[in-house]
């Protein structure tokens, strides 16, 4: 296994445990929008307040996890690219060009 292909499975394994906390505070966050007092009594008062769950909810973790998406997708790829033999060296600078965008569209 070349180093690169060892590279991007560690950055796949990173990042995978990110998106699942971030889709996870995502997600209850999200349902704190709709029954703040389920998620009160669930999360033991963290999340208490509608303010709080609508600033996590549409705040900078969305930002977050769609740049930590896109580098996973990116890191998948480039595993996958490299075990069929393919080589495409601007693979890392599109996926950075396909988060400004996404974080562009976003802010927008």
């Amino acid at each position: 296994m070349s180093v690169r292909v060892g590279l991007s499975l560690f950055v796949l394994d990173v990042t995978a445990v990110l998106l699942i906390l971030f889709g996870f505070l995502a997600a209850v966050s999200g349902l704190c929008l709709v029954k703040p007092e389920v998620v009160e009594g669930a999360t033991l008062g963290l999340f208490s307040s509608y303010a709080v769950c609508s600033r996590l909810h549409l705040g900078w973790t969305a930002l977050v996890t769609v740049v930590v998406a896109v580098i996973h997708g990116v890191a998948g790829l480039d595993v996958w690219l490299l075990r069929m033999g393919r080589d495409w060296p601007w693979l890392w600078a599109a996926g950075a060009a396909a988060a400004v965008w996404f974080i562009y569209i976003y802010v927008a």
